[in-house]
């Protein structure tokens, strides 16, 4: 086994196995070191978006997936008699990036689906399980980490050597802790306990996602993905973990809630302290952190697993294009600036809701239900969609910069599927009605082969299919011809011009002129 990689990921979590496969199946080499010595075998994220389902496409376990998922078409809130406060619609519809707006899944589905894909073959992945990292010691051109087995202090150790690290190591991250970096703490914490049941009954399985707003006990009852419901209670004053986290206490609950053993099996429970916060610093040379590590939410919004795989979307085409020759480390300057923004409103979205939900003075709840199911405020409750931060990644002064870009249904060659696997995953140039390439010099199209962009036109007269008009729509709504596409799949602009979007992330961006093969320091 050789312990010097490209990369090494400490934490085999999803977001460091998706890191690991996106840059694997990139030709990079990966070490993954992980202080449990197997896959974390119970649930946890119940919920991923759009966006994650298409980037989980673009790693090729979307299909693997569909038997861990299942969809639901609302989240309501209710107060404590039953009537609708609030609700989030449309969840099984169709968004932006070509996959219902929110799907339910079991995690441990997703992580034996992401681990079978690291060791299926052919890819240049060493993963190390059982192992915890002591030390770390940043040099010029690589990193060293030193590891010990978890439970075998007195062992020998290992030393492994990368040019980048990347702490995917969670809350308790020892290498966030090595960079000397600490978390911001944005003022939301409760204690809430969390079970998972299995309905004995298949028949008595739903996927109904419904917040009892009850001051009396504040109550989550969502699916767990198909055949598991997920329950959670919000811990009162006077209660304690020790006193809450037991079976006894659990089926007091649940038996409030319609379950018992005689219907169900209690799968897990545990008490989790719902906070939010996040790492004041991302990045220290060749070191970042991903995932929890970087960032913590409340659940209330189902965004802290999407919040870590957007994480490792983003640097896993930076980190590419680095470790290619294409680009200099700068590209890591506006991996925080984009993403830490963009987590820390969804962050603050998730603790509004907190606060509304985990509100335990009657009163004070009475008047939230009054103010709520007044009719002058009713309206469709959204969730956010924010612009990435501002970066050189990004056309300047361009107000669709850094929004997500669509992913629609295409028909190209005599074959029918989504956009991304029609076409393929990295920069895009996509125009509407023509062919991009006759709108660029000859050094624009270099530099275009320089980052294997696909140069593609839809609709009139190309050879890409609009089958149902998505796109056509989409480029009136940006009023443009031409949009550039990131690998994560957001857009740098949007233009009548395909090379002003060209020279802009030509000249704007940390480029190399000459692509140089990556060599692994020895």
């Amino acid at each position: 086994m050789s312990n010097i990689a490209d990369v090494a990921i400490v934490g085999y979590g999803p977001v460091g196995q998706a890191l690991a496969l996106g840059l694997a199946q990139h030709g990079h080499k990966v070490i993954v070191i992980e202080r449990w010595p197997s896959l974390y075998a119970l649930p946890r994220a119940v919920t991923y978006d759009h966006e994650v389902a298409r980037f989980l496409q673009s790693l090729g376990i979307a299909d693997d997936m569909s038997r861990h998922t299942a969809t639901s078409e609302r989240y309501e809130w209710r107060n404590s008699q039953g009537e609708l406060l609030a609700a989030f619609v449309g969840l099984d519809q169709i968004a932006l990036s070509g996959w219902p707006d929110r799907i339910g899944f079991y995690q441990p589905g997703l992580e034996t689906t992401l681990d079978a894909h690291l060791r299926s073959g052919g890819l240049n992945v060493t993963i190390v399980q059982g192992w915890t990292v002591t030390s770390v010691q940043p040099l010029d051109d690589s990193v060293v980490l030193q590891a010990h087995p978890t439970h075998d202090s007195n062992a020998p150790s290992r030393q492994y050597r990368a040019r980048y690290v990347v702490g995917c190591d969670g809350a308790e991250s020892f290498i966030r802790q090595a960079m000397g970096t600490s978390y911001e703490d944005l003022g939301f914490s409760a204690d809430w306990l969390v079970v998972d049941v299995l309905p004995k009954d298949p028949a008595d399985w739903n996927s109904n996602l419904v917040q009892v707003c009850d001051p009396a006990r504040p109550t989550t009852l969502v699916s767990g993905g198909p055949g598991r419901r997920r329950l959670e209670f919000m811990l009162l004053s006077g209660e304690s973990k020790e006193t809450m986290n037991n079976a006894d206490a659990i089926w007091k609950l649940l038996t409030s809630q319609g379950w018992t053993p005689a219907n169900a099996d209690l799968e897990r429970h545990a008490v989790y302290t719902f906070r939010g916060c996040v790492a004041q610093k991302w990045r220290s040379g060749r070191m970042m952190l991903a995932g929890d590590a970087a960032h913590l939410t409340p659940p209330f919004a189902g965004q802290g697993l999407c919040a870590g795989l957007r994480d490792a979307a983003g640097l896993i085409w930076r980190l590419h294009e680095i470790l290619r020759g294409a680009s200099s480390a700068e590209i890591l300057d506006s991996y925080e600036t984009e993403r830490r923004p963009h987590v820390r409103r969804f962050i603050e979205f998730a603790i509004e809701l907190g606060k509304i939900i985990c509100e335990l003075n009657p009163a004070a709840a009475a008047a939230r239900d009054a103010a709520m199911l007044d009719p002058k405020n009713q309206h469709q409750a959204e969730f956010p969609d924010p612009r990435l931060g501002a970066s050189a990644l990004q056309q300047p002064n361009d107000p669709h910069a850094g929004n997500l870009s669509l992913q629609g249904w295409v028909k190209a060659g005599g074959q029918t599927g989504r956009f991304d696997d029609i076409v393929g995953r990295g920069f895009t140039l996509l125009a509407l009605d023509s062919d991009p390439r006759k709108s660029l010099s000859e050094d624009e199209l270099k530099f275009m082969e320089s980052i294997n962009a696909h140069l593609v036109g839809i609709g009139q007269n190309c050879p890409i299919e609009d089958i149902d008009g998505d796109y056509r729509r989409w480029f009136t709504e940006l009023e443009a011809r031409f949009v550039l596409i990131r690998p994560d799949f957001y857009l740098y602009g949007c233009s009548n011009s395909a090379s002003t979007l060209v020279r802009g992330l030509q000249h704007n961006n940390p480029w190399k002129t000459i692509p140089i093969a990556s060599s692994v320091p020895g």
